[in-house]
């Protein structure tokens, strides 16, 4: 077993942030808000939450001029986190304000930092393997410092996880 320690790393992203039109909510984007919320997946696809809702773009609207459509079709069916890839698969998708292209956060798990760590919990702020950990970690055992969570807070959670788990493997 790994012993539990801190991994700390500073990411540096370098994107072409492409020109693009102002930013306003589309129709499309609206309807898609309104039938994930008709449809019950309007709580936080990470913790349950129904608090601070935020509807995220899983590719980025600043990369809709910019994205092959077939492409991210066949994403969205292979990562289909609501269904709905498979239950509008004859569909193309020609707007990266398709509904197939998002997933509900709450603000914490949307763009959520963190002083106590100078790290964060968002989407924006994880890479996809650590952001992804605080969904399918075992109950208690979230690794990422969750807000007003100290690491050593979350190595405390950690560890005692793993205490339990040799006191079982030595019964």
């Amino acid at each position: 077993m790994i012993p539990v320690h801190i991994e700390k790393r500073t990411l540096r992203v370098f994107v072409v942030d492409p020109d693009k039109a102002d930013r306003e909510e589309t129709p499309e984007f609206r309807a898609a808000k309104q039938r994930l919320k008709e449809d019950g997946h309007y709580r936080c696809y990470i913790c349950g939450s129904t608090e601070e809702m935020q509807v995220h773009h899983r590719i980025y609207h600043m990369f809709a001029n910019l994205v092959d459509f077939e492409k991210l079709k066949e994403w969205c069916e292979e990562w289909d986190i609501y269904g709905y890839g498979r239950l509008l698969k004859t569909q193309p998708i020609t707007s990266i304000d398709d509904i197939r292209n998002m997933m509900v956060l709450c603000q914490d798990h949307h763009t959520g930092t963190s002083d106590e760590v100078d790290g964060g919990t968002g989407i924006h702020n994880l890479p996809i393997g650590e952001f992804m950990m605080q969904k399918l970690a075992l109950p208690g055992c979230n690794p990422i410092p969750q807000d007003g969570e100290s690491f050593e807070g979350a190595m405390e959670r950690v560890r005692h996880h793993q205490k339990r788990e040799e006191q079982a493997a030595n019964e």
